[in-house]
């Protein structure tokens, strides 16, 4: 299972896998009707095929392979450029999701199987009587209608890529990439809490470490418990989103005598990969977005925009952890195993991380302090309504600091009470007066 979701892993990230297999296929297909246009005496005569001479085919087949490789060349600049873009406006992290998009995979590969199909049609007409005779060729239909399609795939290509690099695009897809995780990771289940844990571990230590330097992807504790030998207790050393290198310890397994050390087993569900994912790490979302907020905040860029529709979207995977069970770090076997995974990341760590270097960065811009004041009152009500109030206490805290935040930044009182009516309703008691001298009125006197 480690090594299929690995290999899945791959080929969503890779550029090549898509118009490769697309490749082979058009290699096939260019067989297939080679078989037919010389053995099918009927195609000849079908109505709605190109009626052409050898020579008009292999003009047709040239024609048709020059103007794709020259479309295959702007779409891959395109690719390029979004790339680049991303980069540097928006975060180095946020690049991944453009080699990923399924759309762009497959226009690269219809441009460049056009290509092949062509070039491999001009081949065989190279070899066909030079003779004028006229008449019906599916491999010429066939590569006339690949050029077509090349050509409106282009036109959506370069339209979709536009409206991808978009911020409110980019932002919109790793939040919901981001949630999904979350609801993948945090979704509820029946598990041992820590109190049905052995007192201690019995046994033979064994220490695996990683045999190569990467990111932990993701970490199968219910099948390492499945699978370890009877009686073994396994702690895993490592968090999902952790970067380790080759040596470092990823788990200790404790063994009942003459039992083999699960050294493979252990490193295939503790899976490192090359690159760090959203798909299992919510962090690692969360991370990216607040990059995006940071760089839209420095000097150079000085969009606060961009700030505000980032914290909009941040609730979107806040909602999720916080409404969500904490996931599963205990994991039991049916013949007495028990696997202990480290503390993930608590609800706490997530809101502090989601909006502590935004509000660090953001005091000389109202409307940004406003975003996270509405952000945290809105997910306090939601969660009061769920009966679980008690899970916002960083979110509390995080509006606390930004009203102080506001308060002490000097602005006028007019400016600050459109800040702070924001947090009408929470008890948010001022710390600081303002340079003024005077204490700026609070939320619920707004």
């Amino acid at each position: 299972m480690g090594s299929l979701r690995s290999a899945i892993q791959r080929v969503r990230e890779s550029l090549f896998f898509v118009p490769a297999a697309v490749i082979l296929l058009s290699v096939v297909a260019a067989v297939v009707v080679w078989y037919v246009d010389g053995n099918v005496a009927a195609v000849e005569e079908a109505p709605l095929l190109l009626q052409v001479s050898p020579a008009g085919k292999q003009a047709i087949a040239t024609a048709v392979a020059g103007a794709t490789i020259t479309v295959a060349a702007i779409v891959f600049s395109i690719t390029a450029l979004s790339s680049q873009i991303a980069s540097n406006q928006y975060s180095p992290r946020a690049v991944g999701g453009f080699f990923e998009d399924r759309f762009q995979q497959i226009v690269i590969g219809l441009v460049v199987g056009t290509f092949a199909f062509s070039l491999l049609v001009v081949a065989d007409s190279a070899g066909e009587d030079a003779s004028g005779v006229v008449r019906g060729s599916l491999s010429a239909t066939i590569a006339v209608l690949l050029g077509i399609a090349s050509a409106i795939a282009i036109v959506a290509y370069i339209d979709h890529s536009l409206r991808r690099i978009r911020v409110g695009s980019v932002v919109r897809r790793i939040a919901e990439a981001t949630a999904r995780a979350v609801r993948r990771e945090h979704r509820k289940r029946d598990h041992p809490s820590a109190a049905d844990a052995p007192a201690g571990p019995e046994g033979t230590p064994v220490r695996i470490r990683a045999d190569r330097q990467g990111w932990v992807q993701w970490i199968d504790g219910a099948r390492l418990a499945r699978s370890l030998p009877p009686g073994s207790v396994a702690r895993v050393a490592v968090r999902v989103g952790e970067l380790v290198a080759a040596g470092d310890l990823l788990a200790t397994v404790w063994l009942q005598p003459g039992r083999e050390a699960p050294a493979r087993l252990v490193r295939r569900v503790v899976h490192v990969g090359t690159t760090r994912a959203i798909d299992r790490d919510p962090a690692f979302g969360i991370r990216q977005m607040v990059d995006i907020a940071l760089r839209a905040l420095s000097p150079g860029i000085n969009d606060p925009t961009t700030a505000v529709d980032v914290i909009q979207h941040l609730k979107i995977p806040l909602r999720e952890i916080l409404l969500s069970d904490a996931p599963d770090r205990i994991f039991a076997g049916a013949d007495e195993q028990r696997v202990f995974l480290p503390e993930a990341p608590s609800r706490s760590d997530h809101i502090h991380s989601a909006f502590s270097e935004i509000r660090l960065a953001a005091t000389s811009q109202p409307a940004v302090l406003r975003a996270i004041l509405e952000a945290s009152v809105d997910l306090l009500g939601e969660l009061d309504e769920e009966d679980i109030a008690a899970r916002g206490t960083a979110l509390l805290e995080e509006a606390r600091l930004t009203f102080d935040a506001a308060v002490g930044a000097g602005y006028r009182e007019p400016d600050l009470v459109r800040i702070l009516s924001a947090a009408e309703g929470l008890d948010l008691p001022m710390t600081e007066p303002p340079p003024g001298g005077e204490a700026a009125p609070g939320p619920a006197s707004g």
